[in-house]
């Protein structure tokens, strides 16, 4: 669908199907990185701090980032409906790629604040000391006799 929507130029002139196309990239990056840290955990993978935090993030600001999405483009449609013959500047095709960068910074936020003002162990090195790649608040006390069939 985005081959499509990238060869097509009549689809880069309409803010509708951009946010569409932008909802479908940021749909897919959610779900590779939620089977990738589900992976990680079910098969107790486990490595430095650095390389977890990134991956956490991208999938809680991907999940975020769905819903103002759709926010957005329901937004679209409504100013499309209120205004027919004329389109604000704001949801022209060549604009929108403020609209959806101010989504990501948005989206981004929030985690960004959850993941800084967690309590830190200075016992822990983010550059060596291996952990399980999820979040504090979900993880559970772990069975040490416990070892998953997929490993």
């Amino acid at each position: 669908m985005v081959r499509i929507f990238a060869t097509n130029r009549h689809f880069l002139d309409n803010s509708r199907y951009i946010l569409f196309a932008y909802m479908l990239i940021n749909d897919t990056l959610q779900l590779l990185s939620s089977v990738i840290l589900f992976l990680l955990v079910m098969c107790l993978v486990t490595f430095p701090t650095v390389y977890c935090v990134p991956l956490l993030l991208l999938s809680t600001f991907t999940f975020m980032n769905t819903t103002l999405i759709l926010a957005t483009m329901s937004l679209e449609r409504y100013v499309a409906i209120i205004y027919p013959l004329q389109c604000p500047a704001a949801w022209r095709s060549d604009r929108i790629w403020i609209i959806i960068l101010s989504i990501w910074f948005l989206s981004f936020i929030f985690p960004m604040i959850e993941y800084s003002i967690v309590e830190r162990d200075p016992a822990v090195d983010i550059l060596s000391t291996p952990v399980l790649c999820k979040p504090i608040k979900y993880q559970l006390i772990s069975n040490p006799g416990f070892v998953p069939s997929c490993c």
